[in-house]
């Protein structure tokens, strides 16, 4: 049953869900709202939601996080923009377009409703979700008229400030409503129909909390009187002792991935796996177009903060070509400076993207035909790069059916540390506990539990840790950047942006001196809506001012 609705997914959106730069040429303007009932668009638009944060955005928060670096053994001059930070109106448009594709598909599950609350609901959960990361890329944008097709092509554009609002305010519309539904045969939310939590409507009103309170969080700076009134009472709603009110797992979307054709797999493993969806020739534009960065290779190898940050998550994440499938060390990341000239040697002594893009089995235990070592994924690249097909076809086999996560157990316990450091009064349980929960549940992620301790332990000592840290949020932050690389590296990209941490430098062939706090509206906006778009230079998304997003203006 799952395979079915995966397919009903591709049939309405597979241009959106097979290919990182597609996403580039969608117009939010030319999609009309689904007229189709939504148990039979709801696993759809949720794999939407998902192929939107696996795209551009994905790429793009690694690039910016220092995270990734362009293969420049293999191409001339890559990420020349993603470099440079000469940013335009043509420039990474794809986070604009995709995002506004998914949220005008639940837009539709809302419109088409009425007698399904629940499919309503997760619509408007969703659609929460998605829009914050408009808000958070491009400030003002359109939402109240938006979402209306044909009727009406040119929205208007709404204050940052307003969106958020009525994102909260969206949230607090679904828990209601779930609260107040009365669950039949009629309206229920099949297990198939709702890929991420299987129609459990209790998971889904916690991870709501979860959506919420990551707005709310990132409006602590704001300081307008009217903005902070509905901050703090809605803060005041999530109140907690403990952290029952909240999704603390992850959060995880599989509609059935495989690798039977180029739009079944899973959007993550079609953009940055080792090999394409047969396996018979490596993924150019993705897995060999991304190494490991220099900056994050430097931070878990223990040479930027000292030895006692030494990270076995690192080499987890990335790996070096090796005949032998024993657990590399916590000093074996090699990456590449951002915009350096090339290195001497192969481009195969650099790491790349690892995990389950080059499929890594120990995961699920299971053995796979090479061997008996459930860990010799490493055997499985090297049979590739010598032209074993067969090799190629296991790894596209089993990297296809990976998970998607919409979020990362780690990410929701350092979301909840961050609020007990900024709100100790409102949420009193311990900031270090889910601190040390997240790190503890991040290296249970990548199947190294038995390393956590002794990692917390020697972190504390250093610059970075709980105790060494200039201050607690210096310290949550580093553990985003260095537990949600490759997955959920976004969420360390707009916390940069507000908190300054880490310290992560720009490419050597930068052309400003720091990241932007936002993008430029994409150019079809500047066609299509000309009337309505604010007219936003390049130098002015560098610099803080009446474009930046509100809750970074000061």
């Amino acid at each position: 049953m799952k395979k079915i609705f995966l397919y009903s997914s591709i049939a309405l959106m597979a241009f959106v869900s097979s290919c990182r730069e597609m996403d580039d040429n969608i117009s939010p303007n030319n999609v009309d709202p689904s007229l189709i009932s939504p148990r039979q668009t709801l696993a759809a638009s949720e794999n939407l939601v998902f192929s939107t944060q696996a795209g551009t955005m994905n790429s793009l928060s690694n690039v910016w996080t220092n995270t990734w670096a362009g293969n420049n053994f293999y191409f001339g001059n890559p990420l020349t923009r993603e470099y440079s930070l000469d940013i335009s109106n043509t420039f990474s448009t794809g986070i604009w377009s995709s995002s506004y594709v998914a949220a005008n598909n639940l837009q539709g599950i809302i419109n088409n409703g009425a007698s399904l609350p629940l499919h309503s609901a997760i619509a408007r959960i969703l659609k929460a979700y998605t829009m914050q990361y408009i808000v958070d890329f491009y400030g003002d944008a359109p939402y109240s008229e938006a979402f209306k097709g044909q009727q009406n092509l040119a929205p208007k554009y709404d204050d940052d400030a307003s969106i958020y609002r009525e994102l909260v305010l969206e949230i607090n519309k679904a828990i209601a409503d779930i609260d107040a539904t009365v669950v039949t045969g009629d309206n229920n939310v099949g297990q198939a129909e709702d890929v991420i939590f299987q129609g459990d409507m209790d998971k889904w009103k916690l991870f709501a909390n979860n959506i919420k309170l990551k707005i709310l969080l990132r409006q602590s700076k704001v300081t307008d009187a009217t903005v902070r009134s509905f901050v703090d009472a809605q803060l005041q709603s999530l109140a907690s002792a403990d952290t029952s009110k909240f999704y603390i797992g992850d959060v995880a979307i599989n509609p059935g991935y495989s690798n039977l054709n180029s739009s079944t797999p899973n959007p993550w493993f079609s953009n940055y796996g080792m090999v394409n969806y047969q396996g018979s020739s490596l993924n150019t534009n993705g897995w060999r177009l991304y190494k490991a960065a220099q900056y994050y290779a430097n931070s878990v190898n223990g040479t930027l903060y000292g030895t006692s940050a030494r990270d076995y998550r690192g080499s987890q994440m990335f790996r070096r070509l090796s005949t032998s499938p024993a657990q590399q060390n916590p000093t074996s990341v090699v990456g590449l400076k951002q915009g350096a000239p090339k290195l001497s040697g192969s481009e195969w002594q650099v790491s790349f993207i690892g995990w389950k893009f080059i499929g890594e089995q120990n995961f699920d235990g299971t053995v796979i035909p090479q061997s008996n070592n459930p860990d010799d994924s490493n055997l499985l690249v090297y049979g590739m790069l010598s032209g074993d097909t067969s090799a190629g076809a296991e790894i596209a086999t089993r990297g296809s059916a990976m998970d998607g996560y919409l979020a990362l157990g780690s990410e929701n316990k350092l979301l909840l540390a961050e609020a007990a450091v900024l709100y100790p009064t409102i949420f009193t349980f311990s900031a270090q506990a889910q601190y040390e929960a997240a790190v503890q549940d991040s290296f249970a992620f990548y199947e190294i539990p038995e390393r956590a301790g002794a990692y917390l332990s020697a972190l504390n000592t250093t610059a970075v840790g709980w105790t060494g840290a200039p201050n607690k949020i210096a310290a949550i932050q580093y553990q985003r950047f260095a537990s949600l690389a490759n997955l959920r590296q976004v969420e360390t990209y707009i916390n940069f942006l507000k908190t300054g941490y880490p310290n992560i430098p720009v490419a050597d062939n930068a052309i400003y001196p720091n990241k932007p706090y936002r993008l430029i509206y994409p150019s079809s906006e500047y066609t299509g809506n000309s009337s309505n778009v604010p007219n936003v230079s390049q130098a002015q998304v560098f610099t803080k001012n009446q474009y930046t997003p509100f809750w970074n203006q000061n």
